[in-house]
């Protein structure tokens, strides 16, 4: 009985041990420690030498290797934070940082990973020493990967965080409150609109699958995702049993009956990413979409110089046709949008958009049109039609596409 009972003490020892192990994180860094320096090369091979707190900034660390798979997944996510967030205005912090530090002796595979993940954009460093490296110890790492949020009095704030849980932490210490808003669409089985799936069941994601909300449909197929932070990407994903279990294909459409979505099963089931466009449509009000019937839009062929807000002349004839149907309608209003693509800083292409509107609404003045019946956006590349974002390497017919001119000539 004693041996028996022995045997179950160790066997228990054991378990209990594994369990401690398994929930051990990657660095005996806590919550609340000071946050050690880091004396690493960059990829110029300079060394570098970064102390925390560091320059006031609120800092994501992500400790990775080229040889350990699981630990490049999460350099996506890192660069999606750091684009929305390092030019955020932070009401004690003086801004955002993400560092990657990759634990490796191989600087080839390492350079070639950073050009392969598109890294160019966050600062990287390398410990060339591995585990061994002064740095590493510092941090007392024992396994990768390790990611780290440090606040910018210089405390460990988290350890391992996911990014909806960074993105909870930066949103809470930002200047101004978190941009929401309610996403309200329709759920079909066809194109027409009285055509309802009723009572499905859904949900939405951001691009890399995390949940962020989740809804059901009315009985008219009506259904709303309740304050929603604004991203570029959505992706929704519909319940693949009850009524849609046995057809393959489902569309979305304004509340007022516009179709803008299909919905396509696969084997993943029903998913449809979202882009701006497709997001901007969906959260249209019903008052919207009907003055939009009232609205002619039409995408004339006008271009300009690159990089600048000067009409190529071969535009001119296009800028006459305006002319001519806004003299003969004067009831008329006219909305000039103009967009760009994505290359160049996302501030610049705001401004330039901007100039590009004012120039074509000074071309159309100078010819016989009232200033007063005219309006100009500037969208910059607010509103990209495809995927060509930021770091996403395109065609130029590919971005071309984004490059265009929207004009809104809207009845009374």
């Amino acid at each position: 009985m004693i041996e028996r009972l022995l045997k179950i003490v160790i066997v228990l020892n054991v378990l209990f041990a594994f369990k401690l192990s398994a929930q051990t994180p990657n660095t005996v860094l806590k919550q609340g420690d000071p946050t050690p320096a880091l004396i690493l090369y960059n990829n110029q091979n300079t060394q570098q030498s970064i102390s925390f707190p560091y320059i006031n900034k609120v800092v994501l660390l992500h400790f990775w290797s080229s040889s350990v798979s699981k630990s490049k997944p999460f350099i996506p996510r890192l660069l999606d934070i750091h684009e929305r967030y390092s030019n955020a205005v932070y009401r004690n912090a003086d801004g955002f940082e993400a560092f990657t530090i990759a634990v490796q002796s191989d600087k080839t595979a390492w350079n070639e990973d950073i050009v392969n993940m598109k890294m160019e954009g966050v600062s990287n460093l390398i410990a060339p020493r591995g585990y061994n490296d002064l740095t590493i110890r510092n941090f007392k790492i024992t396994q990768l990967p390790l990611t780290l949020l440090i606040s910018e009095t210089g405390q460990v704030l988290m350890v391992n965080p996911t990014q909806l849980e960074i993105e909870d932490v930066l949103d809470g210490k930002k200047n101004s409150p978190v941009n929401t808003k309610d996403l309200k669409a329709r759920l079909l089985f066809s194109e027409a609109p009285t055509d309802a799936v009723k009572n499905h069941k859904m949900v939405l994601k951001n691009k890399f699958g995390d949940t962020l909300s989740r809804t059901t449909s009315d009985n008219s197929g009506v259904f709303t995702f309740y304050g929603v932070k604004f991203l570029k990407d959505y992706i929704i994903k519909l319940d693949t049993s009850g009524s849609l279990q046995n057809v393959s294909k489902a569309y979305l459409s304004t509340s007022a009956g516009a179709v803008f979505g299909t919905v396509n099963k696969t084997e993943a089931g029903f998913e449809l990413p979202l882009t701006l466009n497709e997001i901007n449509k969906m959260n249209a009000s019903d008052k919207e979409t009907i003055a939009q019937k009232n609205a002619l839009t039409v995408n004339p062929n006008v271009t300009f110089k690159a990089g600048t807000a000067q009409i190529d002349e071969g535009t001119t004839p296009e800028l006459d046709k305006v002319v001519t149907l806004m003299t003969k309608n004067k009831e008329y209003t006219l909305e000039i949008i103009v967009h760009t693509d994505s290359r160049g800083d996302d501030a610049a292409n705001l401004e330039l958009s901007k100039k590009r509107a004012g120039a074509l609404k000074t071309y159309l003045v100078s010819n016989g049109i009232v200033a007063t019946k005219i309006r100009t956006v500037g969208k910059g590349e607010t509103m990209l039609l495809n995927k060509c974002k930021n770091n996403v390497n395109c065609t130029e017919a590919e971005h071309l596409e984004n490059n265009r001119v929207e004009l809104k000539f809207i009845k009374p």
